[in-house]
């Protein structure tokens, strides 16, 4: 498992620790903020693992999305999916780079370059000819193969499923509510949605920008996502709007 690493933890100690201090952080991170471009280009991460089927090059539905894989600063590099359910193989989960993807959201259709004839030729044992348990790191994203269906993600990545459904806290400590989704942009994390859930301020979808460096933190191991927003800041936070999403997939 990974965690996200803020720089500023580093220099902890040379920081203000005022009030203050954090709502100046927070007013930094809000210029010129809004959620209103990804509406337009963004896409739902959480609609991507729940609604999308993915098909091969011959137009044959043959699975679906399981996970996506990020780096830290948001990178989108990979999905894993789980195919071959009905070919003689059986069920073979593999790691496909997002730029070989088509994603067609209105379709709620992944295309993938993997057919009944080629799929067996993905293995678990790699270049090294030996099984591996190892980590999945950045580079192992970056070429098509079969993968343990509980990856293991190394230092700098994450899998979407670790980080959405955490519990979301705001820079003061006061409990806000779930990371509900990311949206990504361009191939890259923009946003991240927050269940508000009526813990602090007012129900419902609050959409922020994603910047791991800019003292967001987060542990897999206790499921706690801390937003780098104080619960001033937030208070000018519109309401995010899933219907809007012109690349809905539903």
């Amino acid at each position: 498992m990974t965690f996200m690493r803020s720089a500023l933890c580093l220099a902890a100690v040379a920081l203000p620790t005022s009030a203050l201090a954090q709502d100046n952080q927070s007013v930094d991170i809000l210029q010129g903020w809004s959620a209103d471009p990804l509406y337009a280009t963004g896409m739902s991460v959480d609609q991507l693992l729940n609604n999308a089927d993915v098909y091969g090059p011959n137009g044959e539905n043959i699975g679906t999305v399981e996970n996506v894989i990020f780096s830290d600063s948001g990178e989108a590099l990979a999905i894993i999916a789980q195919v071959g359910g009905f070919w003689d193989i059986g069920d073979t989960h593999v790691s496909v780079p997002w730029d070989e993807l088509e994603i067609m959201a209105n379709e709620r259709r992944v295309n993938i370059p993997i057919t009944e004839e080629t799929a067996g030729d993905y293995s678990m044992f790699g270049d090294r000819g030996w099984f591996s348990e190892e980590d999945y790191f950045a580079w192992d994203a970056d070429m098509l193969q079969a993968v343990d269906d509980d990856l293991d993600p190394g230092p700098t990545v994450f899998r979407a499923s670790e980080l959405i459904g955490d519990y979301a806290y705001l820079s003061d400590a006061v409990p806000y509510g779930y990371v509900n989704d990311l949206i990504v942009e361009y191939g890259q994390v923009a946003a991240l949605v927050v269940d508000a859930a009526g813990y602090y301020g007012t129900p419902g979808y609050y959409a922020y920008p994603y910047d791991y460096g800019a003292g967001a933190t987060w542990n897999p191991y206790d499921r706690r996502y801390q937003l780098p927003l104080d619960s001033t800041a937030v208070e000018q936070i519109e309401s995010f709007d899933y219907d809007r999403l012109t690349n809905r997939i539903e």
